[in-house]
Order: structure tokens, then sequence, then C-alpha cells
């Protein structure tokens, strides 16, 4: 008998585990790559989703301020003036009367606000390009906007709670819940 056929067969063991981990590297590194790729488009998604709420809530507030009866001509004309604005209709006239949106007090401070605002959540001016640098301004725009809404919310007394339908405060919560009962 020869000792080589007996070590081939004892090395098989340690052949198929070394084979079998180098297999499951490539897969792991595969579907790690497909993994990945997946959660960064939804999580870019999520942000890009945002940043245009935001945008559109500028634009709504922006066209809720008060214009003066002469503008300059140099003046920023990219915002559509609003055609109507909307208040709450009794509920008898609900489909006859057209939705009109409340004017906002003229404050310089709320202006400047909204106008950067508008400009951190821009659609054209935001990168989507997958590099570092890229990302990383994306998401300092991103944070950057989320505050001025809610210092714009403040100003105007408008709220998340408000928007959802809920109370405006927890007092007011707290109240609503006990009397339901």
């Amino acid at each position: 008998m020869q000792s080589g056929t007996f070590d081939e067969v004892l090395g098989l063991e340690e052949q198929f585990y070394h084979d079998g981990l180098q297999q499951g590297l490539a897969d792991g590194v595969r579907a790690g790559q497909i993994e990945g790729r997946t959660f960064g488009l939804e999580k870019g998604f999520e942000k890009y989703i945002e940043s245009g709420r935001l945008f559109g809530k500028s634009l709504v507030w922006a066209n809720r301020i008060p214009r003066s009866q002469q503008q300059p001509d140099d003046q920023d004309t990219t915002q559509p003036e609003a055609a109507s604005r909307i208040s709450p209709a009794t509920p008898n006239q609900q489909d006859s009367l057209p939705m009109t949106l409340t004017s906002l007090p003229k404050i310089q401070r709320l202006e400047r606000h909204l106008k950067v605002l508008h400009a951190l959540s821009e659609p054209e001016s935001l990168s989507t390009e997958n590099t570092e640098e890229a990302v990383s301004d994306f998401d300092d725009r991103l944070k950057r906007a989320e505050g001025k809404t809610k210092i714009i919310e403040r100003l105007v007394g408008e709220g998340r709670e408000e928007v959802d339908g809920g109370p405006t405060n927890t007092d007011e919560y707290v109240h609503n819940i006990s009397t339901k009962d």
C-alpha cells in the first residue's frame, strides 16, 4: 500500500473546507455589494423625497406672503403667484366654494428664512453624484433645510401636529384622550 493515497483522503476535509470558505467569501462579497447598492438607493430616495417635500413647503409659504402692488423688475420671479388662497369652508359650501390659502404675516425675518429654505432644498442645485463629498453636502443641506423649516413653522404658527390633524400641544392632547372615555 502506498502512503500517498491515504494522505490525499485525509486531506480531503481540509481541501473542502478551504474551497467552501473561498466560495462563501466570493458569494458574500457579491451579495454584500447588491444589498449595499439597494440600501443606498432606498436611503438616497428617502432623502430626496424629504428635500422635495421641504421645497414644496417653501413654495407654498412663499406664495402665502402678501406681495406689494409694485414689484421691482429685478426681483426674483421664479416662484409662481398663488392663484387662490385656502381657507376652510362651511360644510354645506365645501363643493361650491374654491379653497383659498390664508395669508402669512409680512415679516422680514420670515422672508429671509424662506429664501434660505428655498435655496437649500432647490432640486436643480442638489447633486445626485455618488461621491463622499456630494453625499456629505446633500446631507448637510438637508439638515439645514429641516432646521429652517422648524423655524418657519414656529414663525407662522404651523407645526407638524397641525398638518397631521392632531392637537398642537400636549395638554390639549391629554384632554382629548381623557374626554373620549
